[in-house]
Formats: C-alpha cells, structure tokens, sequence
C-alpha cells in the first residue's frame, strides 16, 4: 500500500483493525494529527496500533506518512487465530510485543533520565537517516525540545 505524505494509516478514537511493514518512507505516532510526536517507524520496522488493531477497538493515537510511504498491510484480526495455530507466528508475535515493550520503556526511562542532548545522540546513532528524512522540528517534537535548541546541538556537535 502507498501512503502520500500526510495521509494516515489509523486516526485516534476511529476504529483499525491494521499494522504493517514499512518498506520505505516513514511514519508518526502522534496525538492530534501534526504535533505532539511520540515516535517514528522507518523501514524495516513494523508500524501500527498494534493492541488496538488485534481487537478492531478504536485507535489510541493517529499514525501518519512523514512523506510518501509504501507499507505492506495485514488485517491484525486474523493474527490471534494464527498465533495459535502456527507456531513460529506465534514466536515472532511474542517477540513483536516483547520489542514494543522494550521500546516504550527506552522511551520512557530517556525522557526522565537523560539529557535532551543524551536523547539526541542516541537518535542519530540508532537512525542515522534521521535528519535526512524527517525535519528538524518534528525531530525536536519527539524529544520535546526546542527546534532552537536542537539546532545548538547540532552546531557543537560540529565543532567537536
């Protein structure tokens, strides 16, 4: 499926019933539509609502293109049935939960115990296609600092 820029895969409080793979492109995790990121999907990760779309219950948060993205959809209902059934299905789906988990909790242990600067870097590592494909201020958005301030890490890091 292709996505153009700013279309959505799953709005807040409507019902979804979909996740995916991105294959190119990028997604946001945001709460009301353009602000207020909580996270990203890139290429080779999965993307969606996922407790949300394995029940059709009503989104917790929009997702939407970044920019013009294909992502390879499946209908997230059928997945239970096929845990059950198949159990390498249900290894990888263990291991998509255990991964999610892992990274809401990064998430969370870096917004109460690192430096915005200490985020920062540790987003370039782990993206370092970041700042080509995503602007400077949906980056600043994620780890909620000032685009100004972003802009003053970027020039130490620079200088060193």
């Amino acid at each position: 499926m292709s996505l153009k820029k700013g279309e959505y895969l799953c709005r807040k409080g409507e019902s979804t019933n979909v996740c995916g793979y991105v294959k190119s492109g990028y997604f946001k995790y945001t709460v009301d539509g353009t602000n207020r990121i909580g996270g990203f999907a890139f290429p080779e990760a999965l993307v969606g609502d996922y407790p949300s779309c394995m029940d059709n219950a009503t989104a917790m948060f929009d997702i939407v293109a970044g920019k013009n993205s294909e992502v390879w959809i499946i209908d997230a209902t059928i997945l239970p049935k096929l845990f059950e059934e198949d159990i390498e299905a249900g290894r990888q789906g263990r291991f998509f939960m255990q991964s999610a988990y892992v990274s809401l909790a990064k998430r969370y242990y870096a917004l109460y115990a690192k430096t915005a600067r200490e985020r920062y870097l540790d987003l370039i590592h782990e993206h370092p296609q970041i700042e080509q494909d995503v602007p400077q201020k949906e980056i600043a958005e994620y780890l909620q600092i000032d685009p100004i301030t972003l802009c003053r890490f970027k020039k130490t890091l620079l200088k060193q």
